[in-house]
């Protein structure tokens, strides 16, 4: 760039006098040190070793020759400075802004590889994500390819009704990624029937136990009566631990003590839904494999 315009104006606060290379984003220009932007950036790192070795008049190092960071948001460069000189706290001042501020500050992150600045970033998403929009996190995941987003995201997905799922989720999450959504809720759907259906059999009853028969039939009574309400009620199904804490609150009939500690020491176990877990973990992983290679547009 040849030289500042009658709009360009020193950033108050990061045009160091001492600076060794002066950038220009947005008509604010920024005079910084080369060696610790390149400690915290590998683009800028390989700017500079370039630099070193070309012959030709070196960008930045006079306002005629300016590094212009082309598409970069003044904001947004702000905040990385903020971070790397440790006044990382203006990062969402206002809630209002944080999602943005920080989705961006993520863009610039990978585009320059800012690696802690990155991960600083991701653990402060992460610390907030239950302010986040499932979906979103989603998003973020594929976009910027973090896989614990995308598993929280699409796990947290799973466990909406369908019907709560509207346009603006879907078109964060992108079609297939709702295709794949739809085809895991419809199978964790068959599987919380066959739960609520088959109760886990008493395969040994205990010494107190003085009628099996009867323990078995009693037990296959209330489980349908508690657990398949719980879990199928079509107005307000229940996680299946929920379920299981009203389930304690039932009365069990004949039913052995005895017997009935051994089950729900089963049940504390989640034997029945493990494979639910462990299907939740696997469609993930695969999900993971194929969508966190996305850039972002």
């Amino acid at each position: 760039m040849d030289g500042t315009t009658n709009q360009d104006v020193r950033h108050p606060m990061y045009y160091f006098p001492h600076g060794t290379h002066i950038f220009c984003v947005e008509n604010m220009l920024y005079k910084l040190h080369n060696d610790f932007l390149a400690t915290h950036s590998g683009l800028f790192n390989d700017m500079f070793v370039i630099g070193d070795t070309n012959s030709s008049p070196i960008e930045g190092q006079s306002d005629a020759q300016l590094i212009v960071l082309e598409g970069e948001e003044q904001a947004i460069f702000n905040l990385f400075l903020d971070h790397v000189h440790s006044r990382s706290q203006s990062i969402g001042a206002d809630a209002a802004y944080m999602h943005e501020q920080l989705r961006g500050l993520l863009k610039f992150t990978d585009k320059y590889h800012c690696l802690m600045t990155r991960n600083f970033v991701i653990d402060h998403i992460w610390d907030q994500r239950f302010s986040y929009r499932p979906a979103e996190l989603v998003q973020l995941g594929c976009w910027f390819s973090i896989p614990k987003f995308f598993h929280h995201g699409f796990k947290s997905l799973l466990a909406m009704p369908l019907k709560e799922i509207n346009q603006e989720h879907r078109l964060e999450m992108g079609q297939e990624v709702f295709i794949a959504l739809v085809y895991a809720k419809s199978v964790l759907d068959e599987h919380m029937q066959l739960v609520a259906y088959e109760e886990p059999v008493i395969l040994t009853h205990v010494t107190d136990c003085q009628d099996p028969s009867t323990c078995q039939e009693d037990w296959h009574n209330v489980w349908w009566n508690g657990m398949g309400c719980f879990l199928l009620d079509g107005r307000n199904p229940q996680p299946f631990s929920d379920a299981v804490e009203h389930f304690q609150e039932m009365q069990f009939g004949r039913m052995s003590q005895g017997c009935h500690n051994l089950m729900f020491q089963v049940l504390d176990c989640r034997m029945g839904f493990r494979r639910a877990d462990l299907f939740i973990t696997e469609i993930c992983n695969r999900l993971i494999q194929d969508f966190l290679v996305l850039d972002v547009n």
